[in-house]
């Protein structure tokens, strides 16, 4: 793997990305959009960018979410879309429709409403089995599930789907997740959650692989925080053998010593887990485009959920203090 390339084209992206999304957005916002790029290969085209940020401008109040952190990070992948009007008038269909089952709008449902169904017929069907996944969710843990769910609950949900079963599943990978010194907390919980991607079964395999990756992590220096949760819930499903996991500790060491992270040093190891994966795809072809844009967005969805948190607690500081 050449770091030389990969620093140079990350510069490179964030530039482009900062000069399209403007010098006022959140700056770990056009790192995370930047290190996608980055990950996937793909040319981080400026005049897309714009349109739909142009238009998702036409198409919303100056209150939605579009118009905050979280909006410019949806951008991002609404530009996979070959029509910018059409792409963002289907988000805002997909909101609306959540909020029929009584999902509350909000950042984290305009994040969510990205992963529902293209099939126009089994929208509703889909936002209605999300609902009740995230009913289920909640009555194992009332008063930590919350908005912050709802990606999770439509990834994860089909009409098909037994929602008690998966529910809890994840309750106990969370359970047992705990009993090896991980944190309580909604980071844990979305862990739990990816755990049941593949399989609303519980998986005893699957616990152990997440404890040995945290510590194979930490023996080797990388810095892994609660934020990083469902990263190591990732890689634990795709199964990562000790030859990719020791290449993914190698370029997290040669990422963290670039200029564009050293103030942001928690994103070195989700850009670090975008790349490996994408190399993993190439070589597993198990590893189907459904997949790969699905563990994409639902990265690109924990960035932009742990961005907006942030965002959230500093205005809420600042109105405290003011």
């Amino acid at each position: 793997m050449d770091y030389v390339m990969i620093e140079n084209e990350f510069a490179n992206i964030v530039e482009d990305v900062s000069k399209a999304a403007g010098w006022t957005v959140d700056r770990k916002i056009v790192l995370a959009i930047a290190s996608t790029f980055v990950a996937s290969g793909k040319t981080f085209d400026a005049t897309k960018y714009k349109n739909v940020l142009q238009e998702m401008k036409k198409q919303s109040t100056w209150m939605s979410p579009l118009r905050t952190t979280v909006g410019y990070s949806i951008a991002a992948n609404l530009m996979e879309q070959d029509d910018a009007e059409n792409a963002v008038k289907n988000l805002l269909t997909n909101v609306s429709i959540l909020k029929e089952v009584k999902f509350r709008s909000g950042n984290f449902s305009y994040i969510g409403a990205q992963f529902l169904t293209e099939d126009e017929q089994d929208k509703k069907a889909h936002a209605q089995a999300a609902r009740a996944l995230f009913d289920a969710i909640r009555k194992h843990h009332p008063f930590l599930t919350s908005y912050e769910d709802i990606p999770y609950a439509i990834l994860l949900s089909s009409p098909s789907d037994d929602v008690e079963m998966r529910a809890a599943t994840m309750n106990r990978y969370y359970k047992e997740l705990r009993t090896y010194n991980f944190n309580a907390g909604n980071e844990l919980q979305w862990l739990s959650q990816i755990l049941t991607f593949f399989s609303p079964q519980f998986d005893g395999q699957l616990v152990p692989d997440v404890v040995t990756l945290r510590d194979v992590l930490k023996k080797q220096s990388v810095k892994v925080k609660a934020m990083h949760y469902p990263l190591l819930g990732f890689l634990a499903i795709l199964n990562l053998n000790k030859t990719q996991l020791q290449g993914l500790i190698d370029l997290y060491h040669e990422l963290k010593d670039m200029k564009l992270l050293k103030w942001h040093r928690e994103f070195v190891l989700f850009m670090a887990v975008q790349i490996a994966i994408y190399d993993m795809a190439k070589v597993q072809k198990s590893l189907s485009m459904t997949i790969m844009s699905s563990i994409e967005l639902l990265i690109q969805a924990q960035q932009a959920a742990m961005i907006a948190a942030v965002s959230a607690a500093t205005i809420a500081s600042s109105s405290s203090s003011s």
